[in-house]
């Protein structure tokens, strides 16, 4: 906002923010003057791998955004057989060998009605499968082994897979000569799964719209043992029973791979710049908003009964929704972010508790009456209060905090909001509070 903090920029709570206030009016002064100084900045890289099998889901694909540009996710993975004793020999032919690809809905962005296309390639450099991998993290690739061309996403059709397993997924074929390798391996590759890993050295998974905008992000469950794997199927000579042997993702190394360009974008001339008029906010090594308040050690003696940052959408793409959740972070040291104390209070001890009491997360409501819109309130109650007592710090980084979707290492959503200085609807951090003698 443009207007400085002052005590004479406090008033008495009105019609407007009163649904801030829980209590009787008379007790309680309010503001929604405060000043905020916003700035557009790129996200760090961020660890992608996922050593615990925690993960559910990984992006692939790629986004071509007018607002926030171009970015896609590429997997790179390991795979584990289903036993070191696949027992292969002379005796035996290959049929085919298919990757299957398990889709986690919940993942998936942008437009699933465009056709994409998916290629899977062998890595030239070796996956460590003890290792922890970043998002900027990448290998060189060899040879394609498989490839789906012009299909069409279907992550909510439920098919039926081996032994009745019942979801959605991706069939992908890959080429026969890769089979033959695998079935033709010596035996001493079989004795432990690091021999395999080298030998095996990793996939790529890629895939794309053709360039369609605004393309698509996919997500899959590599963590599915049931619908995400690679089977072999193979048969004894003169024999027409098929057998089928299996690798898997679970257990093992698998990362994703972000790229972000912002060339001809138009968030692109804000980053490293103050954001007035409108906000851009994006998973992944997108954007995150350096937000402070300059002027809030101002405030004198308050004790901050109620502080929420109400931030308003300004695009409506059917296709590219905002992001489910933003959070607040804030500068710990060197590198090192972590959550704000509202943030860290609402997900508990464990870090596993719901996000709902902090907030964050776009809601529709009504305003004037008629007109619909959508906004996120996020509580900065606890943080202000650190903000507004540290009165003697001259650093404004201790009354400064940061804006980022969540979790963005599993999400390529964005959101574009409208800023400070926005004449439409303004950000606002809505301030209930009492004066303490």
């Amino acid at each position: 906002m443009a207007f400085a903090l002052f005590h004479t920029a406090c008033k008495r709570p009105s019609t407007f923010g009163s649904e801030l206030l829980e209590d009787e009016y008379a007790d309680y002064d309010f503001t929604d003057t405060i000043t905020v100084e916003c700035t557009l900045i790129r996200e760090d890289s961020v660890i992608t791998s996922d050593r615990t099998n925690a993960a559910p889901y990984f992006l692939c694909g790629e986004i071509n955004d007018p607002i926030v540009g171009k970015y896609s996710s590429d997997i790179y993975a390991l795979m584990q057989a289903a036993t070191l004793n696949p027992q292969f020999n002379t005796n035996q032919t290959l049929d085919s060998i298919v990757l299957y690809l398990n889709y986690a809905a919940a993942g998936v962005y942008g437009d699933t009605l465009q056709p994409q296309t998916l290629r899977v390639m062998r890595l030239n450099g070796i996956l460590k499968n003890d290792s922890v991998y970043y998002s900027s993290a990448s290998f060189p690739e060899g040879n394609e082994l498989g490839r789906i061309d012009n299909f069409m996403p279907r992550p909510r059709r439920s098919d039926s897979l081996f032994d009745s397993n019942n979801g959605a997924f991706l069939r992908v074929k890959l080429d026969d000569n890769f089979g033959k390798e695998i079935m033709g391996l010596d035996s001493i590759i079989w004795q432990s799964d690091t021999a395999f890993y080298r030998l095996f050295r990793g996939i790529k998974i890629v895939s794309n719209a053709n360039g369609a905008s605004p393309g698509a992000m996919l997500a899959f469950n590599l963590n599915s043992n049931a619908l995400s794997r690679m089977a072999l199927y193979y048969r004894i000579k003169d024999d027409t029973i098929q057998k089928r042997f299996d690798f898997f993702f679970r257990n093992v190394t698998k990362f994703t791979h972000f790229n972000h360009d912002y060339a001809g974008s138009e968030a692109g001339p804000f980053i490293g710049k103050p954001l007035e008029d409108k906000l851009y906010l994006q998973g992944m090594n997108g954007l995150k908003v350096k937000m402070s308040f300059p002027y809030a050690n101002k405030f004198d003696k308050i004790a901050v009964n109620k502080a929420q940052l109400v931030l308003t959408v300004a695009d409506n793409n059917p296709d590219l929704l905002p992001a489910d959740q933003l959070v607040f972070s804030k500068f710990v040291g060197d590198t090192v972010f972590n959550f704000t104390n509202d943030v860290l209070y609402a997900l508990g001890p464990t870090g596993s508790g719901s996000l709902r009491g902090f907030g964050g997360f776009p809601e529709k409501e009504y305003v004037n009456g008629n007109t619909l819109i959508t906004r996120y309130r996020m509580a900065i109650s606890e943080e202000f209060q650190h903000i507004v007592d540290d009165d003697a710090a001259p650093n404004i980084k201790n009354r400064t905090i940061y804006l980022n979707v969540y979790p963005r290492a599993r999400t390529a959503r964005r959101a574009v909001l409208y800023g400070p200085k926005s004449a439409t609807f303004p950000a606002k951090l809505e301030l209930k509070y009492t004066r303490v003698n």
